[in-house]
């Protein structure tokens, strides 16, 4: 009798600890669950904010540096039958519709900015073979970049967005 208790009682034991997984593995679950339909949700939000702008021509641009150790290589970002836009020296590039934001690579995409939107903006120096675009309207470092326009016989024109 007293064997049998004792078995019952493990047993009993077992299965609460059992119970006790299963609750914890349910619950992550529940956990991953909710965290990918916000992440999801805030992307598809996202999209229908930008989607439903009705002024792109008042945008703020914002760098993003690269970390001291990252390599500075110039990295094509958009391209077109003309055009080819590259980030020299930085990691990415944020364009601002008020709350909004998105990268200039999904801007350029989507035709949310347009060459002559960008340029309208910009201050104009020619150079030796160059043009280059200054933006300057504001004191915060992330906000000043310069875009350079290399135009190639025979090939396409190459815009390159750097810092000041």
């Amino acid at each position: 009798m007293k064997r049998e208790k004792k078995y019952n009682r493990k047993k009993i034991k077992m299965l609460k600890f059992k119970l006790v997984i299963l609750m914890f593995c349910f619950l992550l679950i529940i956990i991953a669950i909710g965290i990918f339909l916000n992440y999801h949700l805030f992307a598809i939000q996202n999209i229908e904010r930008l989607d439903k702008i009705k002024d792109y021509t008042e945008y703020k641009i914002k760098l993003e540096f690269l970390e001291d150790n990252e390599q500075k290589e110039e990295k094509l970002i958009y391209e077109t039958d003309n055009e080819r836009f590259y980030l020299s020296g930085v990691k990415e590039i944020y364009v601002y519709y008020g709350s909004t934001s998105t990268t200039l690579k999904n801007a350029l995409e989507k035709e949310y900015l347009t060459l002559e939107i960008l340029k309208d903006n910009l201050h104009e120096e020619i150079g030796n073979g160059f043009i280059k675009y200054i933006f300057r309207g504001s004191n915060d470092e992330k906000e000043q970049y310069v875009m350079y326009e290399f135009t190639r016989e025979n090939d396409k024109t190459d815009y390159y967005f750097t810092t000041i």
